[in-house]
């Protein structure tokens, strides 16, 4: 093809028809740029569609990413709300008769107080995105806004959680009762989880109800078990505030992304 221009240019020279040849050698230039324009179109459209799918993919993975985050969400949630509504009728119990009864109703409703649960970020697909610097691919600004704003809560979440768990430790434990001052070492922690009478057919240990007997109805042990009820409830209505944030959140992200996918 080049050949054949180029005899043609010859041509036009040789039989001194200058004007004809300056006016065909802008038409092939033209041709060029034109044949260099569809090239790149062409190229530009492959890219386009290769991103595109790239796309689909991480949206995919986004929406499974997120409806196990809700799941953990809801699992979290549960559990929260299952030791703020025990550790309620708790404390009702004890405004009701002025103590801290030795009896399987009152060690039910307590013994959930040195529950936790570790909250877990479920992001694999956003991960990947900004380690690859694919997150661009996201072509909605807003949603892609409101994602990066909704795992940065999450992360504050999770460390306010573990934070709050962790503070929750080092005051709700069997060691800081007196109850347990004639249990010694390592039997502490055995006689704590004897006071879980969890089955129908479960009976707390007599010799560990006798100890209960003795030493619960002490003023300073009354007072810390309801320290500890109320700090521990304190602790799952943030948890539970925070929770509820997070799954609205979650299910908003979650309707967002199937308007993106209509």
């Amino acid at each position: 093809m080049i050949k054949f221009f180029r005899k043609i240019r010859q041509n036009l020279l040789m039989q001194n028809k200058t004007g004809k040849y300056f006016k065909y050698a802008v038409g092939e230039i033209v041709l060029v740029v034109i044949g260099i324009l569809i090239a790149l179109q062409i190229n530009n459209w492959n890219t386009y569609k290769i991103e595109r799918s790239k796309e689909d993919n991480y949206l995919i993975n986004l929406k499974r990413d997120f409806i196990s985050q809700l799941e953990i969400i809801e699992r979290n949630l549960s559990g929260e709300k299952y030791i703020f509504n025990s550790l309620t009728k708790a404390k009702i119990n004890f405004e009701k008769h002025k103590k801290i009864r030795a009896v399987s109703e009152d060690l039910i409703l307590i013994t959930p107080m040195n529950d936790r649960y570790t909250f877990t970020i479920t992001s694999p697909a956003y991960t990947e995105l900004l380690s690859t610097g694919n997150i661009d691919l996201i072509t909605n600004k807003s949603f892609k806004t409101q994602m990066v704003k909704y795992y940065e809560d999450l992360e504050l979440t999770s460390k306010v959680i573990e934070k709050n768990n962790d503070h929750k430790d080092n005051v709700v434990n069997a060691n800081t009762l007196s109850i347990f001052e004639n249990v010694g070492g390592s039997d502490i922690n055995s006689t704590y989880s004897g006071l879980r009478p969890t089955f129908d057919n479960y009976e707390t240990p007599p010799e560990i109800m006798a100890i209960v007997k003795t030493t619960i109805s002490k003023p300073e042990n009354q007072l810390i078990l309801l320290n500890m009820i109320r700090f521990r409830r304190l602790i799952a209505q943030t948890h539970i505030n925070r929770l509820k944030e997070a799954k609205n959140k979650t299910e908003l992200l979650l309707n967002n992304l199937e308007l993106l996918n209509e």
